[in-house]
């Protein structure tokens, strides 16, 4: 895999659909004052007024909206009506509206309640929260987001807290468009959740890494990519992380078969071209073994030797397992002749090699020596290859040890940080 292209990018929008476009199932909120249009104490209701909206609460709670819907008709049709029978009126009214998702007309009518509230205050102040929930949810229901985020946010703004109702706020906020809005909020809840020391929703953060990159936030959204993959470590998480990594334009090159031994760590290769790839970065690199161990792995996963191209791999394999006896056969002078050298490098690379034949105890000694011989160049380069040649040794405890000592530029504090996660234990 070169520099120029990403492996397999996540296809954040798919990733992140399934959590936009699914919702609570809210029950349907539609506030009716019941008993108030037969109450005695207080503003009056007349007899001609009582009666039919009395009837339309009973079809109500029959969900006979058409119904109901002549009843308040013949209420609305009584003259000289009193505000507080308009305000009861348009009670009962809202309850259709909300039972039949008709949002516009809800809408009409929760302003006409509020306007008309200011003036009787029959309301308390908290008993308007359930009436923009109402409104809010019946236009979340039938798509109208840029209203529903517009009410969710006035019945935050008026006290409201339920934490059933910040779901549907944050996503009709991204819902309607209002991506920055939306991250804002999903950036509360996450940092929330962070700070009470549980994980945040799983689909808050898929949606935080989706608006951000539509927003062309690479560091926002990188940042909710690498959230995702400390506290939801799945192939998918760790590809988009590690294509952001492959996408970063001061990426090193020398970095590159490192971030391609992350990625084959993790899991995250899926096509005939990510081993390919893989083994030609590490055969000219000098790691015969690596290259072989690669090959095999793409065989047995059913990726390579087989189809068209199944001739040119066995000779590819041949060429490998050549390589590999080579090197084999001349390790003791290969060791010799590098621990002669002034600079540990060579023994190093020495080193590694053997750690990707399998001779783990031999190759991880010798890097060992080569790092107490000293690095001149790149010598974190070097501190992080021995991390991750004691990681494919199986001995995790003392990578994490190292890589805790190791940061650089051009991705190397990426790719460090990125192992410390990869081999965390659950």
């Amino acid at each position: 895999m070169n520099a120029s292209r990403t492996m397999h990018p996540l296809l954040l929008s798919v990733l992140a659909a399934g959590a936009l476009l699914t919702h609570t199932a809210w029950a349907q909120t539609a506030p009716a004052p019941v008993a108030a249009a037969s109450a005695p104490a207080g503003p009056t209701i007349r007899p001609e007024l009582r009666t039919p909206l009395l009837d339309a609460q009973s079809l109500i709670a029959e969900k006979k909206y058409g119904l109901a819907k002549e009843k308040i008709q013949a209420a609305n049709a009584v003259p000289n009506k009193t505000d507080y029978e308009s305000y009861i009126t348009a009670r009962v009214a809202l309850s259709v509206a909300n039972g039949e998702d008709d949002a516009q007309t809800a809408d009409k009518l929760v302003e006409q309640i509020l306007q008309l509230n200011a003036s009787g205050a029959w309301l308390k102040p908290e008993e308007t929260l359930p009436l923009m929930q109402a409104v809010g949810i019946t236009h979340y229901r039938t798509k109208g987001y840029a209203q529903s985020a517009s009410w969710l946010d006035r019945y935050v703004q008026a006290g409201g807290s339920d934490p059933s109702f910040k779901d549907a706020r944050i996503r009709s906020h991204l819902l309607s468009g209002n991506l920055q809005r939306g991250s804002e909020l999903l950036n509360e809840e996450i940092a929330a959740s962070e700070k009470a020391k549980t994980a945040p929703s799983q689909p808050y953060l898929e949606m935080l890494a989706q608006a951000r990159n539509n927003l062309k936030d690479v560091a926002g959204s990188t940042r909710a990519l690498e959230l995702l993959v400390q506290y939801y470590p799945s192939k998918e998480h760790w590809r988009a992380v590690i294509n952001r990594l492959w996408a970063r334009s001061d990426l090193a090159t020398r970095l590159q078969l490192d971030v391609f031994r992350l990625a084959f760590y993790t899991g995250t290769p899926e096509e005939t071209n990510d081993y390919a790839e893989y083994i030609d970065f590490a055969q000219k690199s000098g790691f015969s073994g690596e290259a072989l161990r690669t090959f095999d792995q793409g065989a047995a996963a059913g990726l390579l030797g087989t189809g068209a191209n199944a001739e040119a791999h066995k000779k590819l394999r041949a060429k490998l397992a050549m390589e590999n006896e080579q090197d084999r056969k001349t390790v003791a002078a290969d060791i010799a002749n590098a621990l002669k050298k002034p600079d540990g490098s060579a023994a190093l690379n020495v080193g590694l090699n053997l750690v990707g034949m399998q001779q783990f105890d031999k190759g991880l000694e010798l890097m060992e020596k080569a790092i107490a011989k000293g690095i001149a160049k790149r010598s974190e380069d070097a501190r992080l290859r021995l991390a991750v040649a004691y990681i494919q040794a199986g001995q995790t405890d003392k990578a994490s040890q190292i890589l805790a000592t190791v940061s650089g530029p051009e991705g190397l504090t990426e790719l460090v940080r990125y192992w410390t996660w990869a081999i965390r234990k659950p």
